[in-house]
């Protein structure tokens, strides 16, 4: 196995659902990668890219989100065997176009097409770590640089998606959720996100959607510790089932604050309520990413 491969020519595969923009991200990835495949529609996320595996002709293969938009500088960049493990998930960060989050959410990933066909994730989960996400029970090399934008607020429904997901997620320990009185100890890196994803967002389109969200996956993780909502995640079509079941779009302000002053109350959590324009100063003072090394860690 030669210990050097251009990115350029590895396999891409799009995994596409039901993203209210993926037509145009494909046709935005196909100008940039000619040769890239597409797995569409296929229920589950282990099951899609189990499918982008299988289609896949180069042991190691690019997957890029149905929201992402992907760099054109990556293309340019080789990867070397030696300074990281190929039989791991390469996950590189990507940045969030409602919130200005920079990291692994939503970014281009690394697969080895064996590592990637025998894992046992979401819906195929055989371990509670598995259940919600490929983070815990897959091995990672977790990357500094940034190669795309992920693209959430296409609707309500998809910000609203995007948000909730990540409020579970980041209210979990390796799958597992933290309880209100253990919840001080949540990665501290991780509760910053995890502010974000519920503050920043109010200058943009559907934006609040995605902060509505973050507050309720966080809300019925923690402190109402409802499985069916919290293992709901792994599933695309039930999450927007849900939203149009709970989320009253004249309401949303009043949503916003109900569930703030909760998580506020109840676990001390530093959420913010910013209007439009204080949201475009936070991201207008965030510190701008660098990149460096394509196999640097993060």
């Amino acid at each position: 196995m030669a210990d050097r491969v251009r990115i350029s020519d590895l396999d891409f595969v799009y995994i596409s659902f039901k993203e209210p923009n993926k037509e145009q991200n494909w046709v935005d990835l196909k100008n940039k990668v000619p040769w890239a495949k597409r797995v569409d529609g296929v229920v589950g996320f282990d099951s899609a890219h189990k499918a982008a595996a299988d289609i896949a002709e180069t042991d190691f293969f690019i997957s890029v989100d149905g929201d992402n938009i992907i760099d054109e500088r990556f293309l340019l960049e080789t990867l070397d065997w030696t300074k990281t493990d190929k039989k791991a998930v390469h996950r590189w960060k990507a940045k969030n176009n409602v919130n200005g989050l920079i990291y692994g959410n939503g970014g281009v990933v690394g697969w080895d097409r064996e590592t990637c066909m025998n894992m046992k994730t979401h819906e195929n989960a055989d371990s509670e770590e598995n259940q919600i996400d490929f983070c815990w029970g897959v091995p990672h090399e977790n990357l500094h640089n940034c190669y795309s934008e992920t693209i959430i607020n296409g609707s309500e429904e998809q910000c609203f998606v995007a948000g909730y997901r990540e409020g579970v997620k980041m209210s979990t320990e390796k799958g597992k959720p933290f309880r209100a009185e253990n919840f001080k100890n949540i990665w501290p890196e991780n509760l910053k996100r995890l502010s974000t994803w519920c503050t920043v967002g109010a200058d943009t389109e559907h934006g609040k959607y995605a902060m509505l969200g973050a507050r309720m996956g966080c809300f019925y993780t923690v402190l109402e510790n409802y499985n069916t909502k919290l293992y709901m995640v792994r599933d695309l079509d039930s999450m927007l089932e849900y939203f149009n079941g709970v989320v009253d779009r004249d309401d949303v302000d009043d949503q916003l604050v109900m569930f703030g002053n909760s998580l506020r109350q109840q676990l001390d959590m530093p959420v913010a309520e910013l209007d439009a324009e204080q949201s475009r100063f936070y991201r207008f003072v965030k510190p701008q990413h660098r990149n460096k090394g394509v196999q640097d860690s993060e």
